[in-house]
């Protein structure tokens, strides 16, 4: 076969056409692969944070309770529970140095300050996040009526320019077919 010849060349054309395609392929089928990685990666990363999370509450559970039982027995203070007291108490302070070990593993984490009077006044924290969603859908509203407005503003200006350069694309014809010369040399003028 003639190598100058058009059913030659279009032989060749579609054959780069196909190498191009299988190429394409490949590529997509390593991103698709990079991409399920990726994804794999980022699910692994959400259950050891779940998990770091789940271990604080219990932690916390745990806490809270040595806390509570400590209180029950020295507001009813008998000498036959000083063991049981002081086994709490050695409980807590161990779990305090828990607590204290795990505090590296939520480095990254940042609590709100505004948070801290909800809890300090025993509030749910979950009142806090309504709250605060409440606030962010009043600011999108003031902004949605001032974006409104600016977009009523803005078409009323534009269509009033629209109308104006209808207005004076009218005029000129007008004028051209009653005064040609006269329009000529306007428009020589400006240019």
């Amino acid at each position: 076969m003639d190598p100058s010849s058009p059913l030659f060349q279009n032989s060749m054309q579609q054959q780069q056409n196909q190498q191009r395609i299988m190429e394409l392929n490949e590529r997509n089928e390593r991103d698709k692969t990079a991409r399920q990685k990726e994804k794999e990666r980022e699910e692994e990363r959400r259950k050891l944070e779940d998990e770091k999370i789940l271990q604080l509450e219990k932690k916390l559970e745990e806490f809270q309770e040595n806390a509570r039982f400590i209180g029950d027995l020295a507001s009813n203070f008998q000498a036959k529970n000083q063991d049981a007291l002081n086994g709490r108490i050695y409980s807590l302070v161990r779990g305090l140095q828990d607590l204290d070990r795990m505090k590296g593993n939520f480095s990254d984490k940042q609590v709100p300050m505004d948070l801290l009077p909800y809890l300090d006044e025993g509030k749910n924290p979950l009142l806090y996040s309504k709250h605060c969603m409440e606030k962010t859908l009043e600011k999108n509203k003031a902004v949605g009526k001032k974006v409104l407005y600016q977009r009523y503003f803005f078409f009323q200006v534009n269509g009033k320019i629209e109308i104006y350069k209808k207005f004076r694309a009218h005029l000129m014809k007008e004028f051209s077919e009653e005064m040609p010369d006269l329009v000529m040399e306007y428009r020589n003028e400006r240019g």
